[in-house]
């Protein structure tokens, strides 16, 4: 690389360094991440769109949706984009005004792309529902803690400074159904976050559909 002056990448086969695991984390919440998503996503209408960030809640949300025989064309799954889901959910959101569009968020790739917030809160686009799954770690690739671990940072007040009209937390199933009861009924941007605890199934599968037939599917549901 010094020789060349330019970058290179380093490949390293799977399995070569020794296994770690964190210390078992404790569960201080009611739910875990799959749990939230399928409470929150029974209660969704048929006609909403969804837009959900990468990793372990993309693969959750398609299992649910296959095990339920709904077919994933209503759901766009921001594969190995993190932090792009609520931009790209506010995309579809100015496009499709009448249209409920729901971003499933995680609280790293919020926290990656924390300017779109911003953004959201100045388009101020009265579809735009944002749900934020809160298990205070980077879960996909290890569960790193991330800086919503600290009880100091605080998600829906960021939202709200950031111009959302509401934002408010929920931690229980009841919770969340009101707090989804609500979203649906206010004007947005709105944002509802939810506090879960880290973690997934050992079994849990991975989208059988490729990102090409995802968006053609999507792109259908879209157009109706």
């Amino acid at each position: 690389m010094k020789k060349a002056n330019s970058p290179y990448a380093l490949l390293v086969r799977r399995q070569t360094f020794l296994s770690f695991k964190l210390p078992k984390s404790e569960e201080f919440y009611h739910l875990s991440r799959e749990e939230a998503i399928q409470t929150v996503t029974s209660i969704l209408n048929d006609y909403d769109v969804v837009v959900a960030t990468t990793g372990m809640l993309s693969r959750e949300l398609f299992e649910y949706r296959a095990k339920n025989k709904q077919g994933h064309d209503r759901d766009f799954l921001t594969v190995g984009s993190m932090g792009h889901a609520s931009a790209i959910a506010l995309g579809i959101a100015v496009s499709k005004p009448s249209r409920q569009v729901w971003c499933f968020d995680g609280d790293g790739s919020l926290l990656m792309h924390l300017g779109s917030l911003a953004t959201v809160g100045e388009t101020a686009p009265v579809n735009f529902k944002h749900v934020v799954i809160n298990n205070e770690a980077h879960d996909s690739v290890g569960g790193q803690p991330t800086a919503a671990h600290h009880g100091t940072f605080d998600i829906p007040a960021v939202a709200r400074d950031c111009g959302y009209q509401e934002a408010f937390t929920a931690v229980t199933h009841d919770e969340i159904l009101a707090g989804i009861d609500r979203l649906k009924r206010l004007t947005g941007p709105v944002l509802l976050e939810i506090k879960v605890n880290k973690g997934s199934r050992q079994d849990l599968g991975r989208p059988t559909r490729s990102p090409q037939e995802n968006k053609q599917d999507f792109m259908k549901f879209l157009s109706k």
